[in-house]
């Protein structure tokens, strides 16, 4: 599984960071990626609104809520 650490970046940049990433390996059909947010709910809500408008699965660990794992399956 990739993972993807935006602890450090702007929300702008980390939203371009995600997208470039899911619209890229989408093509492949290979995402399978975990995206660590670290406690921005703005950031999250914000990804969130990015995965739907696509159309990708994804789902918050309540053990972990600082992350989020999108696939690009309905498994999720």
């Amino acid at each position: 599984m990739y993972e993807i650490d935006l602890h450090g970046y702007k929300h702008k940049d980390a939203l371009i960071k995600v997208e470039e990433y899911l619209l890229l390996n989408s093509v492949h059909k290979i995402i399978d990626v975990k995206i660590i947010t670290g406690n921005s709910s703005e950031l999250q809500k914000k990804l969130i609104k990015l995965f739907d408008n696509y159309n990708f699965s994804y789902y918050i660990p309540a053990h972990n809520q600082g992350e989020i794992y999108v696939s690009d399956n309905e498994i999720l």
